[in-house]
């Protein structure tokens, strides 16, 4: 009886199911890429972790200069190489706060600061942080055994001004003393 009726409804979709294929062939992989697509044991306290102000990782000048120099000293005919970066600004960062006022009369007028806190239940409390402002660099200084040569320099100056932002006449490179 039940193979009698999926026969019927077999002879009945077969005509949709031959002009809408691409549609439906179209859906079932959406569907498929859906049921793949996210991960079912993926740890629930892993999205919190991204939105807390504490898993970046604070600018470290000296591994940055550091790293910077030894991607330096790859450059073809650069050899050996010293680099002296100069900063103008160093990392700031800007928490959020509450100003609340009040006046007295016409004369007195005082404000009050306070930092606005965070608080989740397992790990304590913290400042809000609005926005952090990346240090700025004022110039740089590269000694290098290839100095002598303008493609070296040339390309150390390219490298360096896009690694720091800085423009090309804030960049000195010199031969280094053998």
């Amino acid at each position: 009886m039940w193979k009698q009726r999926m026969t019927e409804w077999a002879v009945r979709l077969t005509p949709y199911l031959q002009k809408y294929r691409y549609v439906c062939l179209v859906l079932l992989a959406g569907v498929l890429i859906l049921a793949l697509g996210a991960p079912r044991d993926a740890p629930e306290d892993a999205a919190p972790a991204a939105d807390s102000g504490e898993t970046q990782a604070a600018f470290d000048f000296a591994a940055f200069e550091a790293r910077l120099q030894q991607k330096l000293s790859l450059i073809e005919g650069a050899g050996q190489v010293e680099l002296m970066l100069s900063m103008e600004d160093t990392e700031e960062t800007i928490y959020a706060s509450d100003t609340r006022q009040s006046a007295s009369g016409e004369q007195s007028t005082s404000y009050e600061n306070s930092l606005s806190i965070l608080s989740d239940g397992s790990y304590g409390e913290q400042p809000v942080r609005v926005k952090s402002v990346c240090p700025t660099f004022r110039g740089a200084v590269i000694l290098c055994e290839g100095g002598d040569d303008p493609a070296v320099r040339w390309s150390i100056t390219e490298a360096v001004s896009a690694a720091c932002g800085l423009r090309t006449d804030k960049i000195t490179v010199l031969k280094m003393q053998s």
